[in-house]
């Protein structure tokens, strides 16, 4: 543009000088006319070469431009690309994440569960035990004291005490509450030459026998046994021989008894 401007201008100079020499001749102007034009025609070739080499060089940078543009297109289109690659790894990522949340939550509850049942099943055990471990009794005083017969159950029928209710004042039985290991005992007394011949009887299995006879003194004797019990099982004390000579005795100072506690699970 500028080259452009600049032949104009020479244009318009050299056809603005009019011959101011009346001397000259006429062929002398037009040889300096055509001298200017020739320069002119000089001057335009560079004026259009160095347009040819703006413009070339304005094209250049267009291409150059273009490339770019096309360039930067690409790059835009990874980009989204990217992105939306990015996204849906993103979405799956939360989802695997919301599920592992739910499954390690799931875990914990079902845990937490198990814990929560494991410790209430350990504590009513130990609920049990501790009642369990808490059966006693022991009782005195025979219901029949003359004249016993073969197999009657003797009924001790004063309660000293009865841990756990199992003794029965009526029928003068022991019946297990729980499972486990128990030990028995009972206290014979009787008159000068009368007998008692005692069973301590599990369900009808004897545990121990005993026979007391003096005949002379008041005498007692004492017997103890270990019964493995189920729950609902029962021990009791039974007269093994009957008779008129078949007594029992108590008196402040000689107890008959009968009595029993839980020693294991």
């Amino acid at each position: 543009m500028t080259g452009l401007l600049q032949l104009l201008l020479l244009v318009s100079v050299t056809l603005g000088s009019e011959p101011s020499c009346p001397a000259c001749s006429k062929y002398d102007y037009e040889e300096r006319m055509l001298e200017r034009i020739i320069r002119m025609e000089f001057a335009f070739e560079n004026v259009l070469k160095e347009n040819k080499a703006v413009s070339k060089t304005v094209e250049q940078d267009l291409t150059r431009i273009k490339e770019e543009n096309e360039r930067l297109q690409a790059v835009i289109y990874a980009l989204k690309d990217q992105q939306e690659q990015a996204e849906r790894k993103l979405v799956s990522l939360m989802e695997v994440v919301e599920r592992n949340q739910s499954s390690t939550l799931e875990r914990i509850l079902s845990t937490s569960n198990n814990t929560l049942e494991q410790i209430i099943a350990d504590f009513n055990n130990m609920k049990e035990q501790i009642a369990t471990s808490m059966v006693y009794f022991h009782a005195h005083y025979p219901q029949t004291t003359t004249t016993l017969t073969t197999g009657e159950v003797i009924v001790y029928t004063t309660v000293e005490t009865n841990k756990g209710n199992g003794y029965s004042s009526t029928t003068g039985k022991f019946t297990a509450p729980a499972r486990g290991l128990y030990l028995f005992f009972m206290h014979t007394c009787t008159l000068p030459n009368k007998y008692s011949y005692l069973y301590l009887v599990k369900e009808k299995s004897v545990l121990i026998a005993s026979v007391e006879r003096d005949s002379t003194y008041y005498s007692c004797s004492s017997s103890q046994a270990f019964a493995q019990l189920d729950a609902g099982e029962a021990v009791w004390v039974q007269c093994s021989i009957g008779g008129s000579s078949r007594q029992l005795f108590e008196n402040a100072y000689h107890w008959t008894t009968f009595g029993g506690a839980f020693i294991h699970s």
